[in-house]
């Protein structure tokens, strides 16, 4: 009877079944905003991005919701701000199902779902009460690749999903790069004629030979995945489906390197974000309208002809693509919220570190709840998943920084922060001079706290009612991790399943 209302629902508002856009979404893993060709890198080759971006809109200030893997793309797939998401707020979490998340609903309208790569994770997937093939049907044609690749075809995988799928219905394809995660090969980017000596290295990271082998071997991956997209669009193309396919690529967080991925600062929550809808949407276009992660779901849903749940907070692009205008857009885009609470296990007991961060055009705010605490884990914490110390995202310039704690470098990275920071984004992109302490910008810093808290009541952070329920969820990377209620719990459900 459902799927009956549903299509007199779209016959009503004129909207046949077999007219609905196919969706491509691409989500590369751990990409800063700045690192396409489009954005401006010099060195970066990426045509594919630059080709959705030429031809639709180009978002200039798109955001993740949680510069975090799992809960940044837990609020992907259910439209809301991860604070809401209980365990599925956090890296090696769960998400439950009282959450909907948009995948599901179009395949229940419907839609052919699949997906390549990497999806929901790292996050506990394995129970009855998490979320189950939530992505559809999983297509990973395998090749051979350098070290640190991971050896799947994305471009075979997605042209195999849509050769074989039903002709008569729409898709909705995940492309989930595992690409520029760590680890690399390192030089691997000189190998393939990236001069370390041509790449731009950020003021908070020591300009040296390591870390410039480093950020090359990162672009070198980032262009690895590009080329997989340039081929799914030929793909396309070839078989006259891209006018009516949406494309949206994306990171799930920023850059694995210190001061960025798992950080409030722009390198961790900036991302890169282009949209093409064949002559649906006005080319051409850059849009300074701040978008965030949790604007995807009902974005889909809404261009799949679906109505939007009411617990998604994220709000749908789609007067966007009415529109013909380039900059601000849409006036009540004028700013977006994000944070984090706990990424891996960094201290005793895996204690949080709650984070949120509101960004305008000019200004930057961000409150640091535990500031006694130190952010990334202190150094002499032992532990398989520890922060600083351990093997997450370990790399050279991050054993660089470790080298000599004593520099700049690493108290910017890995030092103790005040509980307020404020930073003038366009004179200081790098966030280097806090200005939350100085007179001059304590009416700015007012206003921007209003705005956060306004978000936050709006939404129902814990945190702003002086909360922190993250502090005692599960962390399901191993059994060591978890209390006696949860190993009972994990012990029921394998024998469930």
């Amino acid at each position: 009877m459902k799927y009956v209302l549903f299509f007199l629902l779209l016959l009503i508002c004129g909207l046949k079944a077999d007219d609905r856009p196919n969706i491509l979404f691409c989500i590369t893993d751990d990409q800063s905003w700045k690192h396409t060709s489009f954005a401006g890198d010099k060195v970066v080759k990426t045509p594919g991005f630059d080709r959705v971006a030429e031809n639709g809109i180009y978002f200039e200030n798109g955001f993740t919701n949680c510069p975090s893997c799992a809960p940044s793309r837990a609020s992907i797939l259910t439209g809301q701000s991860f604070w809401r998401l209980e365990e599925g707020g956090l890296l090696f979490g769960k998400l439950k199902k009282k959450f909907p998340i948009f995948t599901k609903l179009l395949q229940d309208a419907g839609y052919e779902i699949g997906i390549t790569g990497k999806g929901y994770s790292p996050a506990n997937q394995s129970f009855d009460y998490c979320w189950q093939n939530i992505y559809g049907k999983q297509v990973n044609v395998k090749m051979t690749v350098p070290k640190g690749i991971k050896p799947v075809n994305y471009a075979a995988s997605f042209e195999k999903f849509v050769n074989e799928k039903d002709p008569n219905k729409p898709f909705f394809f995940w492309f989930g790069a595992s690409e520029p995660h760590r680890s690399y090969k390192y030089g691997i980017g000189k190998e393939h004629k990236i001069d370390p000596a041509t790449v731009t290295v950020p003021s908070f990271l020591p300009d040296c030979e390591e870390v410039r082998n480093d950020i090359a071997d990162y672009y070198f991956e980032i262009q690895w995945q590009d080329n997989h997209l340039v081929q799914m669009i030929n793909f396309l193309e070839k078989k006259k489906m891209l006018n009516n396919t949406l494309i949206v690529l994306t990171s799930d967080n920023g850059m694995p390197f210190p001061r960025a991925k798992a950080t409030a600062y722009n390198y961790g929550v900036h991302m890169p974000l282009a949209m093409m809808w064949g002559d649906k949407i006005k080319g051409g276009r850059k849009v300074s309208d701040f978008i965030n992660h949790e604007d995807f779901a009902p974005t889909f849903l809404e261009v799949a002809g679906l109505s939007i749940p009411k617990d998604m907070t994220g709000k749908s692009v789609v007067n966007i693509f009415k529109s013909d205008k380039e900059g601000r857009v849409d006036s009540e885009r004028s700013f977006t919220v994000s944070g984090l609470e706990r990424h891996v296990w960094a201290r005793e007991d895996g204690k949080t570190y709650g984070r949120r961060v509101i960004h305008t055009d000019d200004f930057v705010y961000i409150r640091n709840y535990t500031p006694d605490r130190w952010p990334m884990g202190p150094v002499d914490f032992k532990a398989s998943h520890q922060g600083v110390a351990g093997d997450i995202d370990k790399g050279p310039s991050k054993s660089v920084l470790l080298k000599n704690q004593s520099s700049k470098f690493f108290n910017l990275s890995f030092g103790k922060l005040p509980a307020e920071e404020l930073y003038n984004i366009r004179k200081d992109p790098a966030q280097l001079n806090n200005l939350a302490g100085d007179p001059e910008y304590s009416g700015k810093k007012d206003e921007l706290i209003k705005l956060l808290e306004n978000r936050q009541k709006e939404t129902g952070d814990p945190r702003v009612d002086g909360l922190d329920p993250w502090q005692d969820y599960p962390f399901y990377a191993g059994t060591k991790y978890l209390k006696p209620e949860h190993l009972e719990e994990v012990k029921k459900n394998k024998k469930k399943k």
